[in-house]
């Protein structure tokens, strides 16, 4: 069985180099760049924002923080395009990570030296432009703002207390294509319920081998007996097809999450706080 280290982490606390390997896409976020500043501009006072899943594998030696970026490589470079721009304004903003386009010679370089100044005749390919674009949009962004100083502070300050995603760490030994593939194509993996078994199941937790094999067994029966239409709407009057593993169900009654719950991963965060 696979081990998976399954944590919920501050975005401020990610650190290490994180290497986007050669069978994925380039980085290609323009829009959805301002989207995410806006989202966590916009965050209530006190109240926790979490990103999608970022799914790594640890490829370094020991203790060395060096991962295979297997999903969630365009968040994850937005963000540190994003405190590329800040930490230009201020040595008091912290850049702790790296990132590294497999494909990319020197994009390492490029995105530590990036800045507003780098020219179209300096851009050597797609991916540099599509750099340079997210660093545009997130400069203009701070400029449109009527204290741009004061509202970076503001969203370092988020960035590091209040902005969370979900860590998702595989064995070393886990096919990282074949990982990517089912990602990828709509395969269920990072539904609540996946999250919750993965909670379960994780080497972070303190259950044995013998046990992780006992749950994932019953896990498989009641996912099974679910599917029995019967006795799904004995259970509940909710279409099953709103549902990619039904056992979410059973989660979502025992975390109380309500219909007009706006949190994705409300069911995965109550048993994570357990």
């Amino acid at each position: 069985m696979n081990s998976i280290y399954l944590d919920k982490r501050n975005i401020g606390d990610i650190e290490g180099e994180f290497i986007v390997p050669a069978y994925q896409r380039g980085f290609r976020w323009k829009d959805e760049v301002k989207i995410l500043l806006d989202d966590i501009d916009n965050i209530p006072d006190g109240q926790k924002y979490c990103l999608q899943p970022i799914v790594v594998k640890n490829i370094g030696k020991t203790d060395e923080k060096k991962y295979e970026l297997i999903d969630g490589q365009q968040r994850l470079t937005s963000i540190y395009l994003l405190l590329r721009y800040m930490g230009q304004l201020s040595s008091l903003f912290h850049q702790k990570f790296s990132i590294e386009y497999e494909t990319r010679d020197n994009s390492k370089v490029f995105l530590e030296n990036i800045n507003i100044e780098i020219l179209d005749n300096d851009i050597n390919n797609v991916d540099e432009y599509f750099f340079i674009e997210a660093y545009r949009i997130i400069t203009s962004w701070f400029n449109s703002q009527k204290d741009s100083a004061l509202k970076a502070i503001n969203i370092y300050k988020r960035l590091c207390e209040s902005i969370f995603a979900i860590w998702y760490e595989v064995d070393t030994n886990e096919s990282s294509v074949s990982l990517f593939t089912r990602l990828n194509i709509g395969r269920i993996l990072l539904t609540n319920a996946e999250l919750v078994k993965a909670l379960f199941l994780s080497k972070n937790s303190e259950i044995d081998n013998r046990k992780q094999l006992e749950i994932a067994t019953d896990w498989d029966i009641i996912e099974k007996e679910l599917h029995n239409n019967s006795f799904w709407y004995f259970i509940t009057n909710e279409n099953h097809n709103k549902y990619q593993t039904r056992i979410e169900l059973l989660f979502n009654l025992i975390s109380d999450k309500q219909q007009h719950e706006r949190e994705d991963y409300y069911t995965f965060y109550f048993f994570e706080k357990k």
